[in-house]
């Protein structure tokens, strides 16, 4: 493995926990994300009705794959399985907001836990770059020899840190510099 793959790995895992640990912090967090899975759910099977049980039932799959990435991204031997299964975690998620944005219907993102934002554009664009993370982390993961200086490793596991908080806080980040009137909200 490389330091990028290395790099990868970190922020892909990183990104996971936060969003997993964000979602099991209490009961009412939990219960806000199985309301915006319902929505998704929703919009992604038109005229299906998705029962409260069912979406609660996908939050708890959803989670749990969610808490499996960042586990299978450490045990020797299973990285490839974890970053498959963030590539589809994703893949589903921006399915689900492409389809709740087509059909008008707003719900705010859970991903990293309680927010007023409502899914859109930069929740689109965000699990496309992380789908590209994670095939990276494939390309560039411990199935390539290459010779690896610890403080390469060291220096790709910081940026890859960096990285993530600033994907954790993205919301907030493109709320702070964005006019408020430009952002929906009333200009004070």
């Amino acid at each position: 493995m490389d330091e990028l793959g290395f790099g990868c790995y970190c922020l892909v895992g990183l990104v996971f926990a936060v969003s997993a640990a964000s979602k099991l912090r209490g009961r009412t967090a939990f219960d806000e994300f199985v309301r915006t899975t319902r929505v998704l759910a929703v919009a992604t099977v038109p005229g299906y009705e998705v029962s409260r049980d069912q979406a609660r039932m996908v939050g708890v799959a959803v989670i749990s794959g969610e808490t499996a990435v960042p586990v299978f991204l450490v045990v020797p031997g299973t990285a490839g399985i974890g970053l498959g299964v963030a590539m589809i975690l994703l893949t589903a998620f921006g399915v689900g907001i492409a389809a709740a944005m087509r059909r008008g219907l707003r719900t705010t993102c859970r991903c990293f836990g309680s927010s007023s934002t409502p899914l859109g554009q930069r929740h689109l664009v965000r699990n496309a770059l992380l789908v590209a993370v994670a095939a990276a982390g494939l390309a560039f993961g411990p199935d390539r020899v290459a010779s690896v200086d610890p403080a390469g490793l060291a220096l790709a596991g910081v940026g890859a840190l960096v990285l993530a908080a600033l994907v954790v806080r993205l919301d907030d980040l493109i709320d702070l510099f964005t006019p408020a009137a430009v952002a929906g909200r009333p200009s004070r």
